[in-house]
């Protein structure tokens, strides 16, 4: 009796206020039901194998190149760069790995905060224009200038992504992913060596290093073309290091490692041609194909292991990863017992074979013992930081060794000058 009628005025003002705040309120409660919804990894598909051909790109204009760099030492020593000493020369090749590697630092955390395509764009630009600058150069600053620094900037620029973007796009496959993509590595450092050594009589410095432009060009346009940024750039501030990754053990362990393995990793793609003509085994112009064999050798270790590994899952792929880091250090040790151009090459095909392994192997590593995906880049950027450091210092060291130890003849062991 006391309450009001239901066709009252003022109430049907009311409900209808608050039938209408109800409706507009239900699409946003859907729409942010439908938000968080996780993005399927396809593990297979056209445009997933295109993000592997895309870093299988990357991966021959980056590590292809500097893996190439043994072909260039051995013509700098003899020719261009004759009055510089061994070490000096190797400086080059050194600063381009340890900046290729260091600048991950920064390439992580702008990959994780959707900086891919920006990454992409300048990395590419500078590798073209510091090989165009090498092409001109004629002493050891210019190279250290163009070669070392310019082109060692924009392979880093590109390093996490070759490494990162296929773990966005396979799951159980992504070993054989990453193998396949790594091939790239080994093949530039199969097609750089047999450019430089074929057009150098021919055509001369300038314009070998102006037909590697040729392919850098070529290559890094599909790259550009065929790769799909994980995601736009955000507002969101991201770290340079990720604290939380420090207190992961076996992250942390597997760092160490992988220094370890990168403190002596390229000393035989840097010095092996040079052992092999100095000791007589070979003359220094087919010395050049040494480092062509380990470059070959090293296409099918990227994927034989790999496809192990998917085979034995995640706990299979760190312990195949295991055994490749004791082979590979068995092989370079093998160099010592080289007495004839035959067992030279038989050691650098075997070394070249678990070089490949490793690097194939690594970022499926990585990737295993991450569980956050949204810091990978950032965690593979920390990691690239330390081990430039072993990149750096290596093949200057071994380039030192080289000044005091000395190979008399195809017989006799090394010995203290």
């Amino acid at each position: 009796m006391g309450g009001r009628a239901p066709d009252d005025p003022e109430s049907s003002s009311a409900t209808a206020i608050q039938d209408t705040r109800v409706e507009k309120e239900a699409p946003r409660a859907s729409t942010a039901a439908v938000a968080p919804a996780a993005r399927t990894i396809p593990n297979s598909g056209l445009t997933a194998w295109l993000q592997v051909l895309g870093a299988f790109c990357l991966y021959f204009n980056t590590w292809g190149l500097l893996s190439a760099f043994g072909s260039f030492q051995s013509f700098y020593e003899a020719e261009l760069l004759a009055s510089n000493t061994a070490f000096q020369i190797s400086t080059i090749g050194s600063l381009q790995s340890f900046v290729l590697v260091f600048l991950g630092f920064l390439a992580g955390p702008l990959y994780d905060a959707g900086y891919a395509r920006h990454l992409l764009s300048v990395g590419s630009v500078l590798i073209v224009v510091g090989a165009v600058c090498q092409s001109f150069c004629s002493s050891l600053w210019q190279l250290l200038l163009a070669q070392g620094l310019c082109i060692g900037i924009g392979c880093g620029a590109l390093a996490v992504l070759s490494v990162a973007i296929p773990s966005l796009w396979f799951t159980t496959r992504l070993p054989i992913a990453n193998g396949v993509a790594g091939i790239g590595s080994g093949l530039g450092g199969v097609i750089f060596p047999i450019i430089v050594r074929n057009l150098l009589p021919r055509v001369g410095f300038g314009w070998t290093v102006r037909s590697i432009v040729l392919v850098n060009l070529v290559l890094l346009g599909v790259a550009n073309a065929v790769l799909r940024a994980p995601r736009a750039p955000t507002s969101r501030r991201r770290r340079l290091v990720d604290t939380a990754s420090l207190a992961d053990r076996p992250y942390v362990l597997f760092v160490a490692a992988c220094f370890a393995v990168f403190l002596g990793m390229y000393t035989p793609f840097f010095y092996a041609p040079t052992f092999a003509a100095r000791a007589g085994y070979t003359s220094q112009e087919q010395s050049f194909y040494i480092v062509t064999a380990m470059n070959l050798a090293s296409i099918p270790g990227r994927v034989a292991p790999p496809l192990l590994a998917q085979r034995l899952g995640p706990a299979g792929v760190l312990r195949v990863m295991l055994g490749t880091a004791v082979a590979l250090g068995a092989c370079a040790l093998g160099f010592i017992g080289c007495r004839n151009i035959v067992s030279v090459y038989v050691v650098a095909c075997f070394y070249g074979f678990f070089t490949g392994s490793f690097f194939a192997l690594q970022p499926t590593c990585f990737a295993t013992l991450t569980k956050d995906m949204k810091v990978l880049g950032t965690r593979f950027g920390m990691a690239f930081t330390v081990l430039s450091v072993a990149l750096l210092f290596g093949s200057p060291i071994s380039g030192a060794l080289q000044g005091r130890l000395d190979t008399c003849g195809p017989n006799e062991d090394f010995k203290v000058t």
